[in-house]
């Protein structure tokens, strides 16, 4: 009778915590994928418009606004810096973010995990075809 009384706990306690790990998996790949997905987006805008834009650093700002995501848990390269380049030249974009699991006040694993999202595109930039474009260095 005992036994079983402490399989049963032992044994919901050993499905609590499958699923309490599954769950913070989870939200990591989330994230890793809204990072990836966005470092593309900007390399893709740095590649219409030959370099990284004030355009291009709202919508990180937005980004970050949006999962909340503190300024010291982002980073970002891109590459190359000076702009605007010619057309056929390769830009890249790389964002890493600090990801901490936590689940509220209970668990939280004061180690980040660097999730890596990378872009690439080519510049599809013609001097004169755009107007208006101010040109800037990330912000985080």
């Amino acid at each position: 009778m005992l036994k079983d009384m402490v399989m049963s706990f032992g044994s919901i306690f050993l499905f609590l915590c499958f699923v309490v790990a599954g769950g913070m998996f989870i939200g990591m790949v989330t994230q890793w994928n809204a990072v990836q997905n966005e470092a593309q987006y900007i390399a893709r805008s740095m590649g219409k418009y030959g370099g990284y834009t004030t355009e291009a650093d709202e919508d990180l700002r937005k980004f970050t606004k949006e999962l909340n995501i503190a300024p010291d848990d982002i980073d970002v390269e891109i590459e190359p810096v000076s702009a605007p380049v010619d057309w056929g030249t390769t830009v890249t974009a790389k964002i890493t973010r600090k990801f901490h699991f936590k689940v509220g006040e209970f668990i939280d694993i004061k180690t980040p995990i660097p999730l890596v999202g990378k872009g690439r595109s080519v510049s599809t930039y013609l001097d004169g075809a755009y107007s208006g474009i101010s040109y800037c260095y990330p912000s985080y």
